[in-house]
């Protein structure tokens, strides 16, 4: 009996600790770096608006805006600016830059499909990030799709372009790989085949974002949707599976509308609305549970389009919660789509093709801890993470 009893608060305890946030992020304290944390002051931009030059060729800078705008759309206090310059990579000028190379700033690339170089300097006593490059694989094949991993006739990957830049965006911004940190999660910045099993942010993500950059408070939302796993198109309509909704409020919210947008790369601040779903009210700190929404849809003109979901609230005119939930091509009226989830595979892949029993190095990250005169430190230097 006593046996039992201990199973079963064991059990309850691993239950718990599987539902906390598990992002990590270079922290820091009384100016020196404490290493990998979801907790505490974090190494981040000092600004909360970021130009990344964009250089991968006119179609696939497309796919790397939607990228930035699935962050930007997390709901935290920072937002990428896309630009069209160009630059050289791997250099500490303060221009952040991406684009194809068939080296890694000087390396061989090996296994490695993407890399991130992040440096930072120190300023009045604090760490912050202060230039970022982002290079591709241009031995390996790209193109842009949703849903499970996709390879071509000899059975080599196909990589998604727009989840391994979500993947490199992400550490632009500062998240490191939460599985390097010992955590078990669904997250877009995992390593290998865990982050590619995925096609957009999962929830810890937008945690982790919005807790880099909402000065160390998590976010400051009162109603949130909780637990976005997937959305499907069948003929007129569009399903939306959601966990829940969470208030934090101490009283009833007003009448809640929940507006499924589709936006182009081009300008994320107009949008096209292809569904519309009413929530009714919700109580003080009240956590509703929600499963499976449908709603008629009318598709968006053709084009590549962001996906995300926006709840508003009655009398108020800027949306209480916005998500990125994924992406859709839409060619002579007809929708081009898979359905997302957010399930990820255990087999292992490499970059010699699918069935390798070796892990895969996917995602390059070097950190340069950099030496200036004026704030005297001493320097550091990070390892890559794969």
């Amino acid at each position: 009996m006593i046996y039992q009893r201990l199973l079963i608060a064991l059990l309850t305890c691993l239950c718990l600790i599987d539902q906390g946030w598990a992002y990590s992020y270079r922290g820091q304290q009384g100016g020196n770096s404490s290493g990998p944390t979801d907790t505490g002051e974090a190494i981040a931009w000092h600004q909360r608006q970021v130009m990344m030059g964009l250089n991968f060729g006119p179609e696939w800078n497309e796919s790397a805006r939607l990228a930035l705008q699935q962050w930007n759309e997390a709901g935290a206090e920072f937002e990428w600016h896309a630009a069209n310059y160009s630059t050289q990579p791997c250099l500490n000028d303060g221009i952040n830059s991406t684009g194809w190379s068939d080296v890694t700033c000087g390396s061989e690339w090996g296994s490695i499909v993407a890399t991130t170089r992040i440096s930072m300097s120190k300023v009045g006593g604090k760490w912050y990030i202060n230039d970022t490059d982002v290079l591709f694989n241009s031995g390996l094949k790209f193109d842009t799709y949703s849903g499970q991993m996709r390879y071509d006739e000899q059975g080599k990957p196909v990589y998604d372009f727009i989840r391994v830049a979500l993947h490199e965006f992400g550490h632009a911004a500062g998240l490191l790989h939460p599985d390097e940190s010992g955590q078990r999660v669904d997250s877009i910045l995992n390593t290998g085949n865990k982050s590619l099993s995925v096609d957009h942010l999962q929830d810890d993500d937008i945690q982790g974002i919005r807790q880099l950059y909402s000065d160390g408070q998590g976010s400051s939302l009162d109603i949130i949707i909780d637990g976005f796993s997937s959305y499907t198109i069948d003929d007129n309509q569009i399903s939306i599976a959601i966990d829940s909704l969470h208030s934090y409020r101490n009283s009833d919210s007003r009448e809640l509308t929940l507006q499924i947008r589709a936006s182009t790369s081009l300008d994320s601040s107009s949008y096209y609305v292809v569904g519309q779903i009413d929530l009714g009210t919700l109580g003080q700190t009240e956590q509703r549970q929600i499963g499976v929404l449908t709603t008629d849809y009318t598709s968006p003109p053709a084009g590549l389009h962001s996906i995300s979901l926006a709840l508003l609230e009655q009398k108020r005119p800027e949306p209480l919660y916005s998500q990125a939930i994924g992406y859709l091509e839409v060619r002579s009226d007809t929708v081009q789509t898979d359905t997302l989830a957010t399930e990820t595979s255990s087999s292992a892949l490499s970059d010699g093709g699918a069935g390798s029993s070796g892990g895969i190095f996917l995602f390059g990250l070097v950190a340069q801890l950099l030496w200036r005169r004026a704030f005297p430190a001493n320097a550091k230097r990070s390892g890559r993470f794969i």
